[in-house]
């Protein structure tokens, strides 16, 4: 995975995790956000991420905020950083 695919998804994440925080999710919600966000920025800080981590917690994050009316536009954003990276996305199925 080149850094332009591990910049894109930092900064989607870096986006989710700022909409779970200022979205009307109940604790328990944003601490599961939170605790897959820390997930993928483990596997992103690696040489070599795992793609199929990374597409299951990123999709899986999307689908969690796409509920809220300010969590759509992040989960845009998921989706074109999964696609411009070669992973697939499925959280809108």
């Amino acid at each position: 995975m080149d850094r332009e695919a591990v910049y894109r998804l930092q900064k989607a994440v870096t986006a989710a995790q700022q909409a779970a925080r200022q979205s009307r999710l109940d604790s328990c919600d944003t601490g599961d956000i939170d605790e897959a966000v820390e997930a993928i920025n483990q596997e992103l800080a690696r040489p070599v991420p795992n793609k199929n981590t990374l597409t299951l917690y990123l999709n899986s994050v999307a689908r969690s905020l796409n509920a809220l009316p300010a969590g759509r536009a992040v989960s845009e954003e998921i989706d074109h950083a999964l696609k411009a990276s070669g992973l697939p996305s499925t959280w809108h199925q």
